[in-house]
């Protein structure tokens, strides 16, 4: 907050743990600031869907796939100093539904061995530990699942061409990230109406593996896979559940199950104003 008002800004903070802190949006304001990981982002930008309200990222997280796809990688300072100008800027959303429920995305929603390392990483996370030896460990624990991960098939289609075939990991991927910093769509845009499919099937297990090794080595290679651009991918039969920004989805409760079929995922253009940095 200091830092905020001492870089010229008025603002007022608002912490996503507490009760009632969507009220805040309802506050006549000209940008708004999510300072925190991707799952902080998520939330923030959820509620700003459809306003014309700004959305800027001080990336604070372990992964920050969001802020860095965005262009927020400076330090806390620089991003604030450079708030002073710019504009906003449309970005698209991603959207999945079943038959009774609708959720949105920013980064990716999929299925296969992200939807089991996800609940697992979070499980595992140590407090104290730094950011980068949170994504060291995170990485290190994807290594260890993808070595025996089985493929698993899925009846999928996109844009109505049946791809359905035997996955180790499949995801729309609205921005060029996901999971623990993986360059999964590197030419991935939030501003042309589509999405990337992103899949490994078993064949490329040895190259997914080596791209998460390259990661670990500090090295930012590209995984030699060809993600296609799409409007509409239909799940019609799956072999287990999905997960959508690193949550599974739908959430279970006591008195539903996952839904297994009949899952649509689109994009719904502009929905968020993202703030450009001027450079």
């Amino acid at each position: 907050m200091t830092s905020v008002t001492r870089c010229g800004h008025q603002a007022f903070y608002e912490l996503i743990k507490d009760c009632g802190w969507k009220k805040a949006f309802k506050k006549p304001v000209d940008l708004v600031i999510a300072a925190g990981g991707d799952g902080t982002v998520r939330k923030t930008a959820c509620q700003l869907m459809d306003t014309g309200i700004p959305l800027a990222i001080l990336p604070l997280g372990t992964a920050n796939n969001v802020a860095r796809s965005l262009g927020f990688t400076g330090s806390v300072n620089e991003i604030l100093q450079s708030l002073r100008s710019g504009k906003g800027r449309p970005s698209d959303v991603g959207v999945e539904r079943s038959s009774s429920r609708r959720a949105y995305f920013f980064e990716a929603a999929g299925g296969g061995l992200f939807t089991d390392y996800f609940p697992a990483a979070k499980a595992n996370e140590k407090k104290g530990d730094s950011p980068e030896e949170k994504l060291t460990a995170h990485l290190s624990l994807l290594r260890e699942l993808a070595v025996n991960y089985s493929a698993r098939q899925w009846k999928l289609s996109i844009d109505g061409k049946d791809i359905s075939g035997r996955y180790i990991l499949w995801g729309a991927m609205n921005i060029r990230s996901a999971g623990p910093g993986l360059h999964l769509a590197p030419k991935a845009k939030t501003d042309d109406g589509l999405l990337d499919f992103v899949a490994v099937r078993e064949h490329e297990r040895e190259s997914l593996i080596k791209h998460i090794d390259a990661h670990l080595a500090g090295r930012k290679e590209r995984l030699p896979l060809k993600p296609r651009r799409f409007r509409e991918l239909v799940i019609t039969s799956s072999p287990g559940a999905m997960h959508l920004d690193g949550e599974q989805w739908p959430t279970k409760n006591r008195n539903r199950e996952p839904q297994r079929s009949g899952v649509t995922i689109t994009v719904k253009p502009a929905a968020l104003r993202i703030w450009q940095i001027a450079s």
